[in-house]
């Protein structure tokens, strides 16, 4: 986001003066609400700031993360009919926000998220190599004899018992064992 298309958000800092503001932004709010807000403003802070390089996103996304956690509480209230703790509704939101604001940014080409945090998809070459192996891996076993491979795949990959196997192709189970021995030894050697 720009500077001039980007939201702004009033300011909140931890401080007893920041009473009036927040009663601003949520005006039904029991006091009850205004004793939560320090403690899941801070910890909302905390959280974001160790997951957005960028400090202005970072206070954009607490600020508007606050403003939905203080909506809903005064929809609400708090407790057992409301909202159980603010904070962690604060970080679910803030969670949310990011990304939003991350796949936002993917688009227009910019990177906010840090860099130290891992990616759960894996690297191209890690990824060409799992292929490389399945692609063996198919070649193997396509390449057994028919009752070997029909064996294997019962074992390994539907989970029947050998003794099931064997009744079902009319093998003696030690037969059945064999087979599956010599597929595992023969997927093994090439990979």
């Amino acid at each position: 986001m720009t500077g001039s298309d980007r939201p702004r958000f009033i300011r909140l800092k931890h401080s007893p003066d920041s009473r009036p503001a927040i009663a601003a932004v949520a005006p039904n709010m029991g006091r009850a609400l205004l004793g939560h807000i320090p403690h899941a403003l801070a910890r909302a802070r905390r959280y974001v700031h160790a997951h957005v390089a960028n400090r202005a996103d970072a206070e954009d996304i607490v600020q508007e993360s606050l403003a939905r956690t203080l909506r809903r509480a005064g929809e609400t209230g708090i407790g057992e009919t409301g909202i159980a703790r603010p904070d962690h509704y604060a970080i679910s939101i803030a969670r949310n926000l990011m990304a939003d604001h991350a796949r936002h940014a993917a688009m227009a080409g910019e990177c906010v998220m840090d860099e130290a945090l891992p990616c759960g998809a894996p690297l191209p070459d890690q990824h060409l190599q799992h292929r490389q192996r399945l692609a063996l891996f198919t070649a193997t076993l396509e390449a057994m004899p028919p009752l070997r491979r029909e064996v294997f795949r019962r074992r390994r990959l539907e989970g029947q018992s050998r003794e099931e196997i064997a009744q079902a192709l009319g093998l003696q189970p030690e037969a059945g064992k064999k087979h599956i021995s010599r597929a595992m030894a023969q997927l093994a050697r090439p990979l």
